[in-house]
């Protein structure tokens, strides 16, 4: 009832809900209103972070291999992967394609494949990070279970909340250089924002706006829903989003 009677208020109080709208296009405004809903929104001077016409090289070789397991939601994990990225480029190494733990709270089974296109992420970041989806048979041991079970010298578990470039060079590198791979559990804000090089910087935009892009189908579904918000049918006036 409660709900209700929220939803009905617009219609009818529509004085109290008028300044509002004047300030920020809502499904109560006019239609003429709801069109500023869909206009780009202004750049205020802001520049693109990831240009494309930046130069990147990767070294012949490859330090090894880093694995990380991502917790959080799918934000969350989102971040990590552009901090799985930015270490990698730092210490030289070729990332596996980030593991997503299944969240205690949606019980989402979903890996890095069923949610992101695995090929463009690789592709994109060709020439900045050496990426494979699979780790090669010698390290077929290499598995969250492996390090579930006891302390293995390969699992990096200490690293700070927002560490330095410098950490990883000094902590992380020598485990690479030693086993030629190094798993790091926890990976949450694992990588500081400040005080770090304007290429990482860059890089970690270029994954976040570039390189990482939902499959097809769920693509598809987006545009099918903003489709549905922007044209809707004339005898459609709502749409419910259950998640």
């Amino acid at each position: 009832m409660a709900g209700a009677l929220v939803l009905l208020l617009p219609f009818l109080f529509p004085s109290l809900f008028t300044p509002l709208s004047h300030a920020l296009p809502s499904v109560f405004s006019p239609d003429e209103q709801l069109a500023d809903l869909w206009r780009p929104l202004d750049q205020q001077q802001w520049k693109r972070c990831a240009r494309s016409d930046s130069m990147s090289s990767l070294p012949e070789k490859s330090q090894g291999y880093i694995q990380v397991f991502l917790d959080g939601g799918l934000n969350q994990q989102r971040m990590g992967i552009c901090d799985a990225v930015a270490v990698a480029k730092i210490l030289n190494a070729t990332l596996i394609i980030p593991h997503l733990e299944v969240n205690p709270v949606w019980q989402d089974s979903s890996t890095f494949m069923d949610i992101f296109d695995v090929d463009h992420f690789i592709n994109v970041l060709k020439d900045d990070v050496s990426i494979v989806k699979e780790l090669p048979d010698e390290y077929f041991w290499s598995t969250r279970e492996y390090y579930a079970t006891a302390i293995r010298a390969t699992r990096i578990k200490t690293a700070p909340v927002h560490a330095s470039a410098n950490w990883y060079t000094e902590n992380v590198l020598p485990v690479l250089q030693s086993y030629g791979i190094a798993a790091i559990a926890p990976f949450s804000h694992r990588l500081a924002f400040d005080n770090m090089p304007e290429d990482i910087q860059r890089l970690r935009c270029k994954v976040n706006f570039q390189a990482l892009v939902f499959v097809p189908h769920i693509r598809a579904l987006g545009d099918a829903l903003v489709s549905r918000l922007r044209y809707p049918l004339p005898q459609v006036k709502w749409m419910a989003l259950i998640t």
